[in-house]
Parts: structure tokens; C-alpha cells; sequence
């Protein structure tokens, strides 16, 4: 198992050749069932080649149209060649049978969102993908070198890149400046203070959090980045590895009885559905905090006041000396794209993908979404946002100081530990019980002999 270290348009968009990529192959006999498949650089100029390709994208915050836009790139660059996108709120109930025996999968897939597909249980289902980094991009860069460092991290498994992450997501609390400035509070470092500002709040009638349905797993990257910062690296590496008493550590143990306390003093708006909630903290203004990832931006662009002033704050602490700086952030690739190995057209998909990894296509994606990705330089330098420049003051004040984990989606849990954070938001569960059932959800899967696991250290 591999360790895994922390840490206009269209029509100037020039799509790279195909061809591009570090070298070209010898000539060779046709292949053979123990000879690698020819390099999909050359595609779709073999003979033979698949000219049609399917992608499935999550409908989620970022939508399609960087799909599109790359798609449309291609399609511009080859002509012969013809992309469908199709976009999708559940990706496992959507795609679930196409990779049974008999049928055939998309020749990309976006794997996103609370339904994502449980990788763990289908690593030979996926291609490596590491022919996509090695070629070139459109402005003739070798792709692998235009990408953050350890940005890849969350797609390699047994040293195998079998996803491309590509959205870079700063992870924190959420809030408006402008009523911070109205009201001439800051943003508490420590729970205690978490807690009396919400007191303060209260007395105004606003919440200090609120929640919705399907989004409540919100509240567990909330307490593992606390948790991490207070315990440190410890903690990240048992909750990761699924080790027996990952959620009883005394930094996640006392987080979890801070939220509980929340909870207890009335402080947590249940607001409905996820985007109604959203939308009454964004909108409506009846709460402060909102912990998401960098993508809360865009999934409320709609439904955000007038002059909110969109920002993030680092997590609170137990305590004023946690282990890690109180600066630190949780901050990770997300949007994970696939190409299944039983695709019609793998090679087209991941020719689909390298054009998404164009420097064109991610500053369109980051002036959309007012998030980076992983290619490194995708900011606009004529984009203003409050947003965005709070991301680039996270990491900045961050330094080495970021973290991350993967157990969650990687394993297929985010449904099942979404609805006990559920039951706790709404105080059916103590903090205890939600400790012991978010501990036997891992504990099964480090007991199954049929996952795939990795480990971090």
C-alpha cells in the first residue's frame, strides 16, 4: 500500500495534438494479451479508433460547462470527433449498472457528490492514468508539470494514478464579512469563544450554524479539521487508516461535545433541504457560519444578499495551543475524473480529460466557480473577489501547515455517516453515540477483505 504525504474563449482555445506527448512509440506487432495497449497519444488517428465520446458529469456546484467547454475544444480540434455530456445528481445510482457484467461504462466520469461510486471496491474497474500527466497541454507544457504538488495525491492507489482530482478546494467556515464588520465581531479561534459568540448571536435571533439534508457530513469535515489541528497529525492518521480507535481520540471526543453543545444551547438552524439551508444563511442571513468547502461559493451565487462580502475563516481549537497552528486548513482536490477500463472509448476519454487540463479551461473554470484547480496558475489576474481572495490568505497564512483525508468518499461512507450527523444536528444522537457509530462504520470496512485499502502515515 502506498503512503499517501500530507501536505473570446473557444475560439482561442487551442487543443494540444494528441500526439504530444513525451515520445512517440517504436512501431510495433499488434499487440498481444502481455503487451501494453498502444499509447492513446495517437488517437483518434488509428485505424479503428472510436471517434464518439461519453462523459458523465455530477451536476453539482461547478456544473458542466468546463466539460462542455472542453469538449467543444476537442470537437473544434478534431472534427471527426463527437463528445456527449451528460450530467447527473447521484453518480452510483445513475452509473451503478453500467459497470455490470455485460454493459458498458462512460469513457469518463466525474466522480462527485454524496453518491459518489465507491472506488475502493472497483480499483481494477478504473485505468491508470498517468499517459494523461506525461503528454503535453495546448500551450505545449508537459501537463504533469503544470500541476500542484501532491495535487494528485487523493487518485493514487498501490502507486497507481487511477483519478485526476481537479477542483482544489479550501476547506473551512464560511461567513459574511460585512456582517462581522456591522457588528464588530471576529471570527473565533477556539471552541469556547465559538460558543459565546453564538450566545451573542442568539440574542439577535441568528444562529451561529445551520444545516440541511443531504449536507450534514459538512459538520464531520468541520470536526476532523478541528480535531486534527488540536490533536495533529495523529489524529488524521487514525481516522485514515481506519484504525480501531480513530474516533475516540480525546481531540476528536472533545470537538464532538463542543458541536454537541451547540446543539444543546439552540444554536443550530436546521434549514430543510441543503440548498434551502443554504440559502438561509447566505440569503436570509439567520446564521453566521457555514462550513463547506471552496465550492459553497458558486452553489450559492444565487441565493447570496446583497454586499454579504463571501469569506472563510480557519476552524476553532479546543484550546489556544493546539498542535498544529491555528492557521492550518484542511484543503484537497475534489471532482475526481475516471476512465473505466471497460469504457467503449477510454482512449477518447482521456483525451477529453487532458483538454479539461488545459490552462483555458481551468481559468474559465475558476472565473465560474471563484476556486483554483489543480493546474497550477488557472487564477484570472483580472478576477476580483472577496472569495477568492480569502482561499489565497488561507493557504498563504497556512504555509505547510495543510491537511487532508480521503477514508470518507474513498470508501463509498459519506451517505451512511451524512444521516448519523443528521440525527446528532437534530439531537437524536450524543456525541458519544455518534463517536461509536461513525467507529463501526470503519470498523467494517477495515474488517472487509474485499477493499482495497491504503494507508497514510
Amino acid at each position: 500500500m502506498r503512503p499517501v504525504k500530507r501536505r473570446s474563449l473557444l475560439s482561442v482555445i487551442a487543443v494540444a495534438p494528441l500526439a504530444a506527448c513525451v515520445r512517440e512509440p517504436e512501431p510495433s506487432p499488434p499487440p498481444s494479451p502481455f503487451q501494453p495497449t498502444p499509447t492513446p497519444s495517437l488517437w483518434p488517428d488509428r485505424p479503428g479508433d472510436l471517434t464518439s465520446v461519453e462523459a458523465v458529469i455530477f451536476d453539482g456546484a461547478f456544473g458542466r460547462g468546463y466539460v462542455d467547454l472542453a469538449a467543444n475544444a476537442l470537437t473544434s480540434e478534431f472534427p471527426s470527433v463527437k463528445v456527449t455530456v451528460s450530467a447527473v445528481t447521484n453518480i452510483t445510482a445513475e452509473l451503478a449498472a453500467r459497470f455490470e457484467d455485460g454493459a458498458t461504462p462512460p469513457d469518463l466520469i466525474d466522480n462527485s457528490g454524496a453518491d459518489q461510486l465507491a472506488v475502493a471496491q472497483m480499483v481494477d474497474d478504473f485505468l491508470p492514468l498517468d499517459d494523461v500527466i506525461a503528454c503535453e497541454n495546448s500551450q505545449g507544457e508537459l501537463i504533469s508539470d503544470t500541476l500542484y504538488a501532491n495535487a494528485l495525491d487523493p487518485g493514487i492507489v498501490n502507486d497507481k494514478l487511477i483519478s485526476i482530482p481537479y477542483a482544489l478546494s479550501v476547506y473551512g467556515l464560511w461567513y459574511s464579512g460585512a456582517t462581522f464588520a456591522e457588528q464588530g465581531w471576529a471570527v473565533p479561534t477556539a471552541w469556547d469563544e465559538m460558543l459565546a459568540l453564538g450566545a451573542e448571536a442568539k440574542a439577535i435571533d441568528t444562529f451561529l450554524f445551520a444545516w440541511g439534508d443531504g449536507a450534514a457530513h459538512y459538520y464531520q469535515e468541520l470536526a476532523i479539521s478541528s480535531a486534527i489541528k488540536e490533536g495533529g497529525d495523529e489524529v488524521r492518521v487514525a481516522l485514515d487508516n481506519l484504525e480501531p480507535d480513530g474516533w475516540s481520540h480525546p481531540a476528536v471526543s472533545g470537538v464532538l461535545e463542543q458541536l454537541e453543545a451547540c446543539v444543546a444551547a439552540g444554536l443550530v438552524l436546521y434549514g430543510g433541504a441543503f440548498q434551502a439551508a443554504q440559502a438561509e444563511w447566505s440569503e436570509n442571513r439567520r446564521a453566521l457560519f457555514y462550513p463547506s468547502g471552496a465550492w459553497i461559493v458558486h452553489e450559492v451565487a444565487d441565493h447570496t444578499a446583497d454586499g454579504f462580502e463571501m469569506m472563510a475563516s480557519p476552524v476553532p481549537t479546543l484550546t489556544s495551543s493546539p498542535t498544529l497552528p491555528i492557521a492550518a486548513v484542511h484543503s484537497t482536490a475534489t471532482e475526481a475524473f475516471l476512465v473505466p477500463a471497460r469504457a467503449a472509448n477510454p482512449e477518447g476519454g482521456k483525451a477529453l480529460l487532458r483538454s479539461i487540463l488545459n490552462p483555458e479551461v481551468a481559468q474559465e473554470f475558476t472565473r465560474t466557480n471563484l476556486m483554483p484547480t489543480v493546474v497550477r496558475n488557472s487564477v484570472p489576474t483580472d478576477l476580483e473577489s472577496s472569495a477568492l481572495d480569502s482561499q489565497t490568505r488561507l493557504l498563504a497564512d497556512a504555509g505547510d501547515n495543510v491537511f487532508s483525508w480521503r477514508f470518507a468518499d474513498y470508501y463509498g461512507l459519506a451517505p451512511e455517516q451524512d444521516l448519523l450527523w443528521a440525527q446528532f444536528l437534530s439531537g437524536q444522537l450524543t456525541a458519544l453515540s455518534l463517536a461509536n457509530q461513525l467507529q463501526a462504520l470503519s470498523d467494517r470496512v477495515r474488517n472487509d477483505p474485499t477493499v482495497e485499502r491504503y494507508t497514510v502515515s
